[in-house]
């Protein structure tokens, strides 16, 4: 055996080393170098992107305070003249597009003066830039918002009025339209950037974002990183199920309150394009080189030797799939270390196979061991376990249940009362009608069944009678009250066999019936208690079976 391992290894490690490593290193080495040449510069570009946004965010503050500043010495504004001041900021409006809406509101808060039209009462005396306006007496910044008046994401700008009489009037304020706000900047073809805040809002998404500003990003894992890390790539599938590469930075804000993160996303087919190129060369390289040794080297593997690693590896999965029929065919020719490994695996196969036949019939006895322990509790249905399985089996057979299946049917018939042993004896063995309260304990026997058998792995494919024999067709059985086919097709069959043999047998408080009046009992509860073509297959059961 070590002469072979010894001898299989080293053959296989040579034409391993020699068809792969050669190419796998050239691979390895010019990929690598052009992946991360690629990855680094969509860092370098997302850094440049983000200064870029700096610098236009501390010109933009500049201007929109000097221009908050210029309508606040509007006389229209500084004494508030509401004919003309709304007029006044509408025209400012459709000059400077990039803001949603201008308003004054008085010292209490209430919109007293808008660009856009009031159609109703609008009060902005809790939002963050109108109360530090009012504190500070100066230009202030606001929190990320939905507009009262816009309806819009935006992020306002206020700055205090002052009327003829040097006493403070309101705040005149700027709402930044995120939704429109556009920075001048270019980033890479075919690339989304984006702008979160500290909980993950989308505040900039181009291009084709407007749907997503105000709302989480799409891409929560990378999101998630990018609050986490302050800069970073990561690599993973898109939305649009391609690979895409997401390098991320922290921004400073002068605008916003927390730091902000842009994430610039670009499709791995065009980051890596060049990368790409050069590992489809290399596979070429690759193939072959790999064609050529392969071909080398299929006349140093003689023809037998591959036949019985063929045969022994065809024994193997047949073996791994649970058939200890299986056997290696010795083969007269090729090499005797594979002939002895496959005598090996001959004698475990048979050895396997004995102990699961020890095993199975183990199994076998201790169930029958179960069943008739539980008929001997209670001798008034001796010998009814051993009856209703062999009828249930013949049914099943009748219904078209393959062999594997008939052995679940066969565990689960015997054990099919097996929850009793969790009733006790002075309710199981009553010969007086059962109280309310008795018929509730007596009830949960098919609970108990479940809760002894399901830990058992070999015993739970055969919980379908002992858990649901009690469920009805139309759904007033118990435990859980299936109905239908929703009740599994072994408990239907061996529900009418259960009611046929407890009809049949005699009973202290009654005699066993005749079969013609349990048959008519049996197909008067076709649809309630039993299905209806169960009855049929079982009535005709019955009929080619005199002996029943």
């Amino acid at each position: 055996m070590s002469r072979f391992t010894s001898s299989l290894r080293v053959r296989v490690s040579l034409i391993i080393l020699f068809a792969i490593l050669p190419a796998l290193a050239i691979f390895y080495f010019t990929n690598q170098e052009e992946r991360n040449s690629a990855i680094d510069q969509a860092k370098q570009d997302t850094l440049e992107t983000a200064g870029t946004i700096s610098l236009q965010e501390k010109d933009f503050l500049d201007s929109t305070r000097q221009l908050l500043l210029a309508i606040s010495d509007f006389n229209e504004v500084r004494n508030y003249n509401s004919g003309t001041c709304g007029t006044i900021l509408s025209h400012l409006l459709i000059h400077y597009n990039r803001f949603s809406n201008f308003g004054f509101a008085n010292t209490k808060g209430d919109v007293v003066c808008s660009a856009l039209p009031l159609t109703e009462r609008v009060n902005i005396a809790d939002r963050e830039y109108f109360k530090k306006a009012l504190q500070t007496q100066d230009f202030a910044i606001g929190e990320y918002q939905i507009g009262r008046i816009t309806h819009r994401p935006a992020i306002n700008f206020g700055y205090p009025v002052y009327g003829d009489d040097g006493k403070l009037t309101g705040v005149i304020y700027a709402a930044l339209n995120l939704v429109e706000d556009k920075i001048a900047f270019k980033i890479p073809e075919g690339s989304i950037l984006t702008k979160i805040d500290s909980d993950g809002i989308v505040l900039l998404r181009i291009p084709g974002g407007e749907n997503l500003i105000g709302g989480q990003a799409p891409e929560t894992s990378v999101v998630a990183e990018a609050l986490k890390a302050h800069e970073g790539v990561v690599e993973t599938m898109g939305s649009d199920g391609r690979p895409w590469v997401y390098a991320f930075v922290t921004i400073k804000s002068d605008i916003y309150k927390n730091d902000l993160h842009l994430i610039l996303a670009q499709p791995e087919e065009i980051l890596l394009a060049k990368a790409n190129q050069v590992f489809n060369r290399n596979l070429l390289i690759m193939a072959v080189v790999g064609i050529f040794l392969l071909v080398s080297t299929w006349y140093v593997f003689d023809l037998s030797f591959m036949r019985q690693i063929q045969a022994l590896l065809h024994v193997t999965q047949r073996l791994t799939e649970g058939d200890l029929e299986a056997r290696y065919p010795k083969l007269s020719y090729g090499t005797s270390e594979i002939n002895n490994l496959g005598d090996s695996f001959n004698q475990m196969a048979v050895s396997l196979r004995e102990r699961e036949r020890d095993l199975f019939q183990a199994y076998d006895t201790t169930i029958e061991g179960w069943s008739h322990a539980l008929d001997l509790r209670d001798k008034e249905t001796e010998g009814h376990s051993t009856r209703v399985t062999e009828l249930t089996l013949k049914l099943a057979r009748l219904a078209g249940m393959g062999e594997s299946e008939l052995v679940q049917v066969k565990h689960g018939a015997l054990l099919h009362d097996i929850g009793k042993m969790g009733v006790p004896d002075r309710i199981l063995l009553k010969p007086d009608k059962l109280t309310d309260e008795e018929w509730v304990a007596m009830r949960k026997h098919p609970q108990f069944a479940y809760d002894m058998l399901s830990p058992i792995a070999y015993l739970k494919p055969a919980l379908d009678i002992p858990y649901c024999h009690h469920e009805k067709w139309d759904g007033t059985g118990y435990p859980r009250g299936l109905k239908g086919e929703q009740i599994p097709l072994a408990a239907r069959l061996f529900a009418i066999v259960d009611v046929w043999d407890a009809l049949r047998s005699d009973r202290p408080y009654r005699q066993a019936w005749t079969k013609e009046k349990v048959i008519e009992h049996i197909k008067s509860l076709s649809g309630t208690h039993f299905e209806p073509k169960v009855v049929e297959l079982f009535c005709r059961l019955i009929s080619e079976n005199t002996d029943e």
